[in-house]
């Protein structure tokens, strides 16, 4: 039997990212896209991260339709499921939506460097992703996430991670972590929807 290794490095500061397609969502699509535009004409909507693009005030969590519903709640159960094991199974705790907003791309469109603290999970999801960037090597579209520990390229892992989306697709992430997404490179338009997270106490019986 092998001594153990003296010099054997403890893993620091991992950074989950869960993502999955979400069954049943071809039934939505539509309809989700026609209220979010419907709703991107009646309202102008805030600046935040987003250029050239609109991003939705209270509006959209305030929408009431079964599909923005169907949606709500997907959201909060794929963040209840993947998140359960940071949290004990959620026996104390229990998962909160803190937020939620649509977002539509123009082409070239795009999301600066941000975060969501003080909320402790976020995520997005994909209504309508449309043209990623067709050339070898172009990120055109996808969300990347910036690696807050940058020494660890030092042992050979990269600063970022570039993430293509999909239609269907739903991500969720530390709220922490800084990310922003590429220009738009199609011509068509862009919508998501993204959510922020927060992890409360129980209320006592």
């Amino acid at each position: 039997m092998s001594a153990p290794d003296p010099l054997a490095p403890i893993p620091l500061f991992s950074f989950p990212l869960f993502s999955s397609v979400i069954a049943g969502f071809e039934e939505h699509r539509a309809p989700l896209l026609a209220e979010i535009l419907d709703l991107k004409r009646q309202y102008p909507g805030v600046v935040r991260s987003n250029r050239n693009a609109w991003h939705s005030g209270d509006e959209f969590l305030a929408h009431k339709s079964e599909h923005v519903a169907w949606l709500l709640q997907k959201v909060t159960r794929f963040g209840r499921f993947a998140l359960a094991r940071y949290h004990d199974n959620w026996a104390s705790s229990e998962l909160q939506l803190g937020g939620c907003w649509a977002n539509v791309l123009e082409p070239g469109g795009w999301n600066a460097p941000h975060h969501h603290v003080p909320c402790h999970w976020s995520g997005v999801f994909y209504v309508s992703v449309g043209t990623l960037g067709t050339k070898p090597g172009d990120p055109g579209g996808m969300i990347e996430f910036l690696n807050p520990t940058p020494l660890l390229s030092a042992v050979g892992q990269g600063g970022s991670h570039a993430y293509a989306p999909k239609d269907g697709l739903m991500l969720v992430f530390p709220s922490s972590i800084y990310h922003f997404v590429h220009p738009h490179a199609g011509d068509e338009i862009r919508v998501s929807v993204a959510y922020n997270f927060n992890v409360v106490p129980k209320p006592r019986a």
